[in-house]
């Protein structure tokens, strides 16, 4: 995914096409929402009591690998092969072919 950012990131300052001051505005009100909505979220989060673990052994990196290469080994497969191909796809769009001269 952190490919894919990259690739979308236009590096090229002189063909990038001026915003206008309506995309300006819109990008400002979003922006505020999304902070308000933040500050909103951390005044809501309040201090909790501490968490006492009534198994000594949850949370355990052993454990979590036991359950993740037995019961959802398929779907980890799945989702490295798919992360895979989305890397090696953002490589080929990302490289650009040599110009030939003429």
């Amino acid at each position: 995914m952190f490919l894919y950012t990259l690739m979308l990131i236009n590096l090229d300052k002189e063909t990038e096409p001026r915003k206008s001051s309506l995309v300006k505005f819109a990008a400002v009100i979003g922006g505020g929402c999304f902070l308000v909505t933040i500050v909103a979220s951390l005044k809501a989060l309040g201090t909790s009591q501490p968490v006492i673990l009534q198994n000594p052994d949850l949370g355990l990196v052993k454990n979590l690998g036991k359950v993740l290469f037995n019961e959802f080994l398929l779907p980890f497969e799945v989702s490295s092969i798919l992360l895979l191909s989305a890397m090696v796809g953002a490589v080929l769009l990302a490289t650009k072919e040599p110009k030939s001269a003429a």
